[in-house]
């Protein structure tokens, strides 16, 4: 073991231990709530998901009805007209040290269309899809966030067991054998005094 057994050392790994047994265990606690929150998220995506696919399912079969009602041109006529820019921003943010995308919809304009042969449940339908693709955006920043925890509960685990199987049983073994080279140093030290006291 290539370790220079001096009390210097014995004193140098021992601190090392207390910090990486303090590391361990704050490692630990943050692999712990990290998987809770995922555990969440996974349980708040699937019922968001479950709540957008309803959603579209109905505004579709609307959108379906009024389709079967206007004449084809009319219809294309109409859904050309509103001017619409939609624009999506990402902000960061950090959540248990996590950087964490924020997204926003910035939508300047109106979906609504006005006119004779315009009936007003078109607007209707167009409010819900407009309602929908903020949703949507929502949906995929939640999803980023999982798949982000995701990554950093495997990081985490990684660091957690490098410190559990690797380095804290090291700095265990190598203090054991300073202990024990001093000890052996420490005898061999009397042994040598109890002769020159009797060669005196």
């Amino acid at each position: 073991m290539a370790v220079n057994p001096t009390r210097m050392e014995l004193l140098k790994l021992g601190k090392r231990f207390i910090l990486a047994r303090r590391g361990y265990k704050m490692l630990k606690d943050k692999q712990e709530e990290i998987l809770h929150r995922f555990l969440k998220l996974i349980e708040e995506n699937k019922g968001y998901r479950k709540s957008l696919e309803e959603k579209l399912v109905n505004a579709a079969t609307r959108f379906l009805l009024i389709q079967s009602t206007m004449p084809e041109e009319i219809l294309e006529e109409v859904l050309i007209k509103p001017e619409v820019n939609l624009e999506a921003t990402i902000s960061p943010e950090k959540v248990l040290n996590i950087p964490i995308p924020h997204f926003t919809l910035i939508q300047k304009g109106d979906f609504h269309i006005f006119g004779s042969f315009t009936p007003p449940s078109l607007n209707r339908v167009l409010d819900e899809y407009s309602e929908i693709l903020k949703e949507l955006l929502s949906l995929a920043e939640l999803e980023r966030k999982i798949e982000l925890f995701a990554a950093e509960i495997e990081r985490t685990r990684r660091r957690v067991n490098a410190l559990e199987y690797i380095l804290i049983p090291n700095l265990k073994e190598t203090i054991a054998y300073i202990k024990f080279k001093l000890e052996e140093l420490e005898r061999g030290n009397l042994i040598r005094l109890k002769r020159i006291k009797e060669l005196l």
